[in-house]
């Protein structure tokens, strides 16, 4: 783990790199097709010298060699397929995405399976993904570590902010409530035809709710919120 990574939460410590993980979990069949594949072209493409002072070692493939286009058109099909596996992994669950959203000075947070519906890889060696008002940056791939968490510390109920002991998880925090919130309104198909509505009622909602505590500001829950809220509309279209 490298200094850049020390931060990374722990259930993330088994996960690679981007683009070492794309190879260890890419379907090996597929891989080893591919390198057949991109040998095939390399020995069997006729290739044009179009190199210069800055880079003296570059060749292109003919555009004229129809039998190497057609081979190197092979070689991208397959390399769309190992990609097709491993986003079908990761929308299943199978795989998991730890990611900086937003900025790559962000703090690192997972991305649910369901996000991957939008969410596209963008360049596998910066480590980069996009989707609908999201970026990813030093995207991480692996399976989550299991963490025995320590026991909680009791602490004294306050008046009028009891939860509802049905709540999943109890959660104390704004966010975390407010997120609760937004999972019901998904599950209900409740949810506001944007983003912004959708945050704009959740903070409505929680100063009604909790009138003694801070509310997050629409922003910080929009940014909160963001690939659920895309992912479960997607879901819903």
């Amino acid at each position: 783990m490298t200094a850049q990574d020390d931060d990374l939460p722990p259930d993330a410590t088994g996960s690679q790199h981007l683009a070492i993980a794309y190879r260890v979990h890419a379907d090996p069949d597929l891989m080893a097709a591919y390198h057949r594949k991109k040998k095939q072209v390399e020995h069997e493409g006729r290739w044009e010298y179009v190199g210069n002072v800055h880079n003296p070692d570059y060749y292109v493939l003919s555009e004229f060699d129809s039998h190497g286009q057609r081979l190197l058109e092979e070689q991208k099909q397959i390399l769309m397929q190992i990609e097709d596996d491993l986003m079908s992994k990761l929308r299943r669950g199978v795989l998991t995405i730890w990611a900086r959203e937003g900025s790559p000075l962000a703090p690192w947070r997972r991305i649910p399976a369901s996000a991957w519906r939008t969410l596209k890889l963008e360049d596998v060696i910066k480590g980069t993904a996009k989707g609908p008002g999201v970026e990813l940056f030093d995207i991480r791939m692996g399976v989550p570590v299991v963490v025995q968490a320590p026991p909680a510390a009791i602490a004294p109920p306050v008046e009028d902010d009891l939860i509802p002991k049905g709540t999943p998880g109890r959660p104390n925090k704004g966010i975390d409530i407010i997120k609760v919130e937004f999972e019901r309104h998904a599950a209900a198909k409740e949810l506001a035809p944007s983003l912004a509505a959708e945050s704009r009622a959740l903070a409505d909602w929680y100063h009604r709710t909790y009138p003694r505590r801070e509310c997050p500001t629409p922003k910080t829950i929009e940014n909160n919120i963001r690939l659920d809220y895309n992912a479960a509309k997607t879901g819903q279209a």
